[in-house]
């Protein structure tokens, strides 16, 4: 799958100028929680994409609710949790309902994220994924695997969601979403976050953090802290400002 080795030094020094000028010192950021249970890890991977992470937070904060109120523990749940509870539901269509929010994975022809979780967690189950450490643990080729399946659900195909999921379960990654682009684009000079893809900013991100001898989750939080600032608080991020 992707290799994060990073084949343009003089762009990786400019994300290493960008984090230097624009964040904090790295003794202050923060690594950005993890679940104990998949369960969740897999309601917010999917949710998270293209939205406000309030959103998220209410999805999973319902979902919760209806999980304790069930007699339930949502901290500990399994994929074959999160399937069950959606088809206890009558399906991906009640299961939104249920926790209010409709949102797709796409704006054109994308499927409702409810029922993008519903798959997600059936390929998990099928897959014998269960716990935390059961990703922890795994070699490379059995994560490349799992996310080639997990490519194949409407809307997941771009890797972002695998990469939040496997943040938040707690591997060493980071999620190449918009932020993360956005905080990368302005490195490097390019005019928009479109102008780099979801595996360079990846690449990039993961080899700042190597050079710089952080966590990677923390490097990824400490940027999208940063670019979820007003943009009256952000420094100019321009490839001229960096290299003024």
């Amino acid at each position: 799958m992707v290799s994060s080795e990073i084949h343009d030094d003089d762009a990786l020094r400019a994300i290493l100028a960008a984090v230097e000028l624009l964040l904090p010192s790295p003794d202050l950021w923060e690594t950005a929680g993890s679940y104990d249970g998949i369960g969740l890890a897999v309601i917010d991977a999917v949710w998270s994409i293209g939205v406000r992470y309030q959103s998220v937070e209410n999805v999973i904060a319902r979902y919760r609710a209806a999980r304790l109120a069930g007699g339930d523990d949502p901290e500990a749940d399994r994929p074959g949790d999160v399937r069950r509870f959606i088809e206890a539901c009558g399906g991906p269509e009640e299961f939104a309902q249920r926790i209010g929010n409709r949102q797709r994975t796409s704006t054109t022809n994308g499927i409702l994220k409810a029922e993008a979780v519903l798959h997600e967690a059936r390929i998990l189950e099928d897959e014998g994924v269960e716990l935390p450490t059961d990703l922890t643990g795994a070699n490379q080729e059995r994560l490349d695997h799992l996310q080639e399946r997990w490519s194949t659900v409407a809307g997941q195909g771009s890797g972002v969601s695998w990469r939040a999921f496997s943040m938040l379960v707690g591997l060493p990654e980071v999620k190449p979403d918009r932020m993360i682009r956005r905080f990368a684009a302005a490195a490097l000079g390019r005019p928009r976050e479109t102008a780099v893809s979801v595996d360079e900013a990846r690449a990039l991100v993961l080899g700042a953090a190597a050079r710089l001898g952080v966590s990677p989750r923390a490097l990824d939080n400490a940027i999208w802290t940063y670019q979820s600032r007003p943009k009256s608080r952000q420094a100019v991020g321009t490839k001229e400002a960096l290299n003024g």
